[in-house]
């Protein structure tokens, strides 16, 4: 839920009376929540002139009673939110994002240390909830979720740095659950585990953890993705 705690907004009586169009206007979008509503949602749910759909936005800006959001997916695209509210991911680019921009040092700087845990356990494989419980142990603040660190793991599956193996049960996997994820670098024996396609055997599309943001012409898109671009030429 994208709704974060602060009082909420003065009523349409202490707020200079906002008028008919303007309160139809606000309960869609508070409706939204955090994703919003575009100006096209607010026409088609309203039935509202786009005339009077630009001056009621201008007046509830005023009034500050919503704020304007743009789509990090689609810059073209203008969402509109109640300002109770904060911008879901689908807007603002996901946890990877700093003022819209992918923040890479971040990310290569978590990498690394992803890694540096599977190098010192060269013969064995590694565990998501292993990985996780380093991280605990690194960072003292912004600490990952195990989602978060999922995604990281799957960028590095995608730069064919490590590969993804269930267990069989059997050798290194034997203090593992027979088919529970696993990681090891590549280039190494399997040890009997089950590999799973790699980045340049499949589309990568089907592991990206962006995958639900990438448009044609939008931050994240296949034109401008080196991960696809990479399989083309494979």
């Amino acid at each position: 839920m994208s709704k974060r705690k602060r009082p909420e907004p003065k009523s349409s009586s202490s707020m200079g009376g906002i008028n008919e169009d303007e309160k139809k206007l606000l309960t869609l979008i508070r409706s939204k929540e955090g994703m919003g509503a575009t100006t096209f949602e607010m026409k088609v749910g309203t039935s509202i002139q786009p005339t009077l759909i630009t001056r009621a936005i201008a007046s509830l800006k005023r009034n500050h009673l919503i704020k304007e959001v743009p789509n990090m997916n689609n810059k073209g695209i203008k969402h509109f939110l109640g300002v109770e509210f904060e911008p879901c991911k689908e807007l603002t680019g996901g946890d990877w994002y700093i003022d819209g921009a992918l923040d890479v040092d971040k990310i290569e700087g978590l990498k690394e240390i992803c890694v540096k845990i599977l190098e010192r356990h060269k013969n064995r494989v590694v565990t998501l909830d292993v990985i996780c419980s380093y991280f605990e142990k690194v960072m003292d603040k912004d600490k990952l979720t195990k989602e978060q660190t999922k995604e990281i793991l799957k960028n590095l599956v995608l730069d064919n740095v490590i590969m993804e193996v269930k267990s069989s049960g059997l050798s290194e996997f034997s203090s593992t659950r027979i088919g529970e994820v696993c990681y090891k670098l590549t280039g190494k024996k399997s040890g009997g585990g089950e590999a799973r396609a790699g980045a340049f055997a499949s589309v990568p599309c089907g592991v990206c953890p962006h995958v639900a943001l990438c448009s044609p012409g939008g931050v994240i898109s296949p034109t401008t993705c080196v991960y696809f671009q990479k399989w083309l030429d494979f």
